[in-house]
């Protein structure tokens, strides 16, 4: 078993900085869970902590049960994998996998055998024989990874490894890095603030905000059963629409009004919103939930097309009320032109409301 726990795990800095703050997590064993969040959210500094490379102010650390607080991070049966590679210039890639091996004193013929094989799984044999300079970047990430597979850890983390890389070879190395997960059928703790690479990689993901875990949950379940106004808007690519207004009672029925348009509310949101009417909301839509509408039903917002982007098997359209700018995702076969007035319909029954104030999740009383 290579499961981790993090009890009420804070980290303040000098200066009263608190950059993590009170995280409680389970990570079971065998899975690929990612921390995603924005700059300075505190999601490299838990790693760290975790790999014992930052003390903790408070809390507790375990790995397979063991409480590792006080474990010196050579001690902590983990292996890293850094951002900027960290390898050894003068030496070739056999020597910088070999490296750590020979320093806990295994026998040539098993560091042999187990660079051999972590070399045959990243494809990297041809490169055994040159130093870091020879490589290209994607190459420098393999031996990363490579020199991480010698060990046999009990958990891989994960700082950011793929920022350096282009977008393409992005793409390609996080498939790949998936796929590794799947054939070791190891613990793997991943951070990004690259919201795509969480949502394709992980099986769980930790939301973070201001040090603080904002949602834990499988990537459908952020998408579709967002938390909270801040969760809503960071996973997603385009990320959800937001509609500050309120909810209003009219002859019609309830709706959701903005300034510039009126939504009904559908019949199985009304006791959804019925406790909160009066009351300052933020409605949000994911951009796929926005369809272009020739004709004029009630449902429609009436707005102006400020950029249109074509990418092949879909357009982005975006949008103004006056009042709101927002995104569509519309087929490929879209006719928007910039300057367009569009009439376009908003799906009410798969939208979200928030809280204007707190940001939170309305939800059923």
């Amino acid at each position: 078993m290579s499961d981790v726990q993090l009890e009420q795990v804070c980290k303040i800095y000098p200066g009263g900085v608190e950059a993590v703050k009170d995280i409680c997590l389970q990570i079971r064993d065998r899975e690929f869970i990612v921390l995603v969040g924005p700059s300075g959210c505190g999601k490299s500094t838990t790693l760290r902590m975790i790999a014992g490379l930052e003390e903790l102010s408070s809390g507790s650390i375990s790995i397979d049960g063991e409480r590792v607080n006080d474990v010196p991070p050579k001690d902590r049966d983990i292996a890293m994998v850094f951002q900027n590679y960290a390898l050894y210039p003068h030496m070739t890639v056999y020597k910088n996998m070999a490296f750590g091996l020979k320093l806990r004193g295994f026998p040539r013929a098993e560091i042999e055998e187990r660079v051999q094989e972590a070399a045959e799984i990243l494809g990297i044999q041809d490169l055994l024989h040159r130093k870091p300079k020879a490589l290209s970047g994607g190459q420098r990430q393999r031996v990363a990874v490579g020199r991480a597979i010698v060990r046999k850890p009990k958990a891989f983390l994960f700082d950011e490894p793929l920022s350096n890389l282009d977008a393409k070879l992005r793409v390609q190395m996080r498939t790949e890095i998936s796929r590794l997960h799947h054939r070791l059928e190891s613990t793997m703790i991943y951070v990004t603030h690259d919201q795509v690479e969480a949502m394709t990689m992980g099986d769980r993901i930790v939301v973070m905000k201001d040090g603080e875990i904002q949602q834990v949950a499988s990537p459908l379940v952020l998408y579709n059963d967002p938390a909270n106004q801040f969760v809503a808007g960071f996973i997603g690519s385009p990320p959800m629409n937001f509609f500050r207004g309120r909810i209003a009672r009219k002859a019609s029925g309830l709706v959701f009004e903005e300034g510039r348009f009126d939504v009904p509310i559908p019949p199985g949101s009304e006791n959804l919103v019925a406790p909160v009417e009066g009351k300052e909301l933020v409605l949000g839509v994911r951009p796929e939930d926005i369809r272009h509408q020739e004709d004029a039903p009630a449902s429609t917002v009436s707005a102006t097309v400020e950029v249109v982007e074509q990418m092949g098997a879909e357009v982005m359209v975006y949008l103004n009320t006056g009042l709101h700018a927002f995104i569509a995702r519309m087929p490929a076969a879209s006719t928007a032109q910039v300057g367009q007035a569009m009439n376009v319909d908003l799906d009410m029954d798969k939208a979200c409301y928030f809280d204007a104030t707190t940001g939170d999740r309305v939800r059923p009383a």
